[in-house]
């Protein structure tokens, strides 16, 4: 069972009237679910859309949604996720870079994608206009057609955008065997059945988030579709639908527990909670603290991965206390190695760049051979096999647990999100009267980390700052828009002068921060 299709085929067969999704009041069968993605695969055909095309998926969190991403599987074309608060820039150019043949959408943002789409565009779900068609109307048409199953463990599923340091996202080919084995692995240490009941509160745009729904298509357990903006509504509904898998990101964990808004009422039972799971940024003992106060019959399970090879490393819930800073060790059918800049293994405590070797490794970047040259590699240790050097700067204690020092690169990790600072830098110099600027992060255990722009001007005046947030909102997700600017009258060069000197603007930069923050304080 090397790929989602098969995997569902065999679920099907044996809990075929189970419910599979529940959103928005409603809710599919495993077999409901079936037909509605052949049906949807069917359409597509319809559109033109033939194996190994890309289709893009950019949709507010539905059970149309999950339809269309199984659709484009059945079809044996490649989706593209794009998370909804993307602009039309940055979508126009994800279309561009995989030659897109669809792009599926709400009939919200028709108008607004248009022309970032190239016209290439259908509605997953609403009215359509009458020259736009309509995935669900086209769905309804196509019910009791079966599609051919045509995909292959090697085949390409899914091409999921990160951000590259160049500032224009690259993205990541992934395989049917990744999808698979990556439901499969995380099942076996997670411990998922068909008994199960997860929360789905991250958009199903990465491959944390459609983890959770490859799951349930090889367990058969249940996915519950929310989408996570109040608190309190979480928690009753972890409450009164007995969910027993919470899987989220630290910066999820903070707003849960954010005091200036309401959390659960005191009368809600969580014992039906088996664990929260979390990746994408270390957890605090603030955090822990809350989950373990509200959830104290819940494990707490501590994951670290990257798209490039999905998931590497778990830290199990026995561990926790003792080692509530680690990324933990390999997950099963995985072997982690910290080594240096010559490819030999680093001693213990010694930092180094993490290898990952065996399940999950992706098929390199999209159309981007000397960055996957870079990334993916085969090494003699390894004759014959890509490892994925992963670019995360690492140490491992004495018992092999490791511990996450930070990005070897510049990448900028803000709620959820891996941020490019040349995209931040790039876009902040079309402010007028702007020359230059420099982007980094600041760390913030609540968010990951703060975006921070250093800038010059033309006329070495500094600009209002309320004016450049501004800037930034109009054209950028909330994610990206920087939540300090430090005005500098020039940068420092680098010894030779032909660069700006990165770090010493950083902490020049920092020094004007803390300054700031002291002076407020003392008022």
């Amino acid at each position: 069972m090397t790929t989602i299709p098969a995997q569902f085929e065999q679920t099907l067969s044996a809990v075929p009237d189970k419910a599979a999704v529940f959103g928005g009041g409603e809710s599919l069968t495993f077999r409901q679910l079936h037909a509605e993605a052949a049906a949807a695969a069917q359409a597509l055909a319809q559109l033109g859309i033939r194996p190994g095309d890309r289709v893009g998926i950019c949709m507010q969190k539905n059970l149309d949604q999950v339809v269309a991403i199984l659709g484009v599987l059945w079809a044996n074309a490649i989706f593209v996720p794009i998370h909804p608060v993307f602009q039309a820039g940055q979508i126009g150019h994800m279309v561009d870079d995989c030659d897109m043949k669809l792009l599926i959408t709400d009939s919200t943002r028709i108008a607004e994608l248009r022309d970032a789409a190239h016209g290439r565009i259908a509605v997953g779900h609403g009215p359509a206009e009458e020259e736009i068609a309509s995935l669900k109307e086209l769905r309804r048409k196509c019910q009791g057609n079966q599609p051919f199953f045509r995909s292959k463990a090697d085949d390409t599923a899914a091409i999921i955008y990160s951000s590259g340091s160049t500032g224009k996202p690259k993205g990541i080919v992934i395989s049917q065997r990744n999808l698979a084995d990556g439901a499969r692995i995380v099942a076996s240490y997670l411990g998922t059945t068909a008994t199960d009941r997860i929360a789905s509160v991250l958009p199903l745009t990465s491959d944390y988030s459609l983890n959770q729904l490859w799951q349930i298509l090889f367990t058969g357990s249940s996915l519950y579709l929310h989408d996570f903006i109040f608190p309190r509504d979480l928690f009753r509904l972890l409450a009164s639908e007995r969910i027993t898998a919470l899987p989220v990101m630290p910066v999820i964990i903070t707003h849960m527990f954010d005091p200036q808004l309401v959390g659960p009422e005191d009368d809600l039972d969580f014992s039906a909670l088996r664990y929260v799971s979390t990746t994408g940024g270390p957890v605090t003992a603030t955090m822990l603290g809350h989950l373990r106060r509200t959830f104290p019959k819940s494990d707490i399970v501590l994951m670290y991965g990257l798209t490039e090879a999905f998931r590497s490393s778990w830290l199990p819930p026995d561990q926790l206390s003792a080692r509530p800073t680690s990324i933990g060790k390999a997950i099963p059918e995985v072997e982690l190695y910290v080594m240096d800049d010559q490819g030999q293994d680093c001693a213990p405590g010694v930092p180094g760049q993490l290898v990952h070797r065996g399940g999950c490794v992706a098929k390199g970047y999209w159309n981007a051979p000397e960055a996957t040259a870079e990334r993916f590699r085969q090494i003699d240790r390894f004759p014959g096999e890509t490892v994925v050097f992963s670019g995360d700067l690492v140490r491992r204690d004495q018992e092999d647990y490791l511990y996450f020092l930070g990005r070897m690169d510049s990448m900028i990790k803000t709620h959820g999100f891996r941020v490019s600072p040349t995209e931040i830098e790039e876009y902040a110099r079309r402010f007028d009267r702007l020359c230059d600027a420099v982007a980094f992060g600041i760390d913030n255990p609540e968010i990951g980390q703060e975006i921070a722009v250093a800038y010059t001007t033309t006329d070495r005046t500094p600009l209002a700052s309320d004016a450049l947030a501004d800037h930034f909102r109009i054209g950028m997700p909330h994610h990206m828009v920087p939540r300090w600017f430090v005005h500098m009258e020039a940068f420092p060069a680098t010894g030779n002068g032909a660069k700006v000197d990165r770090v010493l603007a950083r902490r020049l930069s920092l020094e004007k921060i803390a300054a700031l923050l002291s002076i407020g304080k003392a008022s």
